[in-house]
């Protein structure tokens, strides 16, 4: 149920977009900023400190680790809805982000009537997604029917997926490809949610099924 007035949090690091969104939100008697942040340190303590019913997140404060940032906001506050912002909508990841802690998804070249409507519907329990990017995803979960799931992996997402389920370790993974403990968890998150799997047994499972290697 929505409620009677929506408590919303902004995360943008462009002031002048922050500016803009108060302007127009100012306009709507049943919506309240209670905070408005530039970085996702900024953020968290915010969230921590004040209550809230709303987070419009822009993908730029996010960064890189996105679903990391909203596992942990749903950690810090269950109950508090996620409406994230990208350049074009056309983000790859945007249904994983759906299925991560997100209830909506919205392109950043939005009408104010459009942003406020969004808002709204999050609010009120449901999901949102732009009409183009809702086109997207029957697209591609048409595609994923077509073919087999582990050939709508990232090549560095197959990458893992291969050495993961060779029994090497998260470390070890991390050290070999260049890259942090944490971005090979990611990967690991993504691989689990295309391959519509959900645990580590099941990917090493998954791959011998296939004979994948690299």
């Amino acid at each position: 149920m929505q409620p009677s007035v929506i408590r919303l949090f902004l995360a943008d690091d462009r002031p002048v977009v922050l500016e803009g969104w108060k302007r127009i939100l100012a306009q709507c008697p049943d919506i309240r900023v209670v905070g408005d942040v530039t970085t996702r340190e900024e953020l968290i303590a915010k969230v921590r400190a004040v209550a809230g019913d709303m987070l419009l997140l822009d993908m730029s404060v996010a960064g890189p680790g996105t679903f990391e940032l909203l596992r942990q906001l749903k950690q810090e506050r269950p109950g508090m809805r996620v409406l994230v912002l990208s350049v074009d909508g056309q983000d790859p990841h945007a249904p994983q982000m759906l299925g991560t802690g997100a209830a909506g998804y919205l392109p950043r070249e939005h009408s104010p009537a459009e942003l406020v409507a969004a808002i709204r519907k999050v609010a009120r329990g449901a999901e949102y997604v732009s009409l183009t990017l809702a086109r997207k995803f029957v697209l591609q979960q048409r595609a994923v029917t077509e073919r087999p799931g582990y050939e709508t992996l990232s090549h560095r997402e197959y990458q893992v997926l291969c050495m993961f389920s060779s029994g090497r370790a998260f470390s070890e993974i991390a050290a070999e490809l260049g890259l942090s403990r944490k971005t090979v968890s990611t990967y690991r998150s993504r691989i689990l949610y295309k391959l519509r799997l959900t645990t580590n047994a099941a990917i090493i499972r998954y791959a011998v099924e296939h004979r994948l290697r690299l």
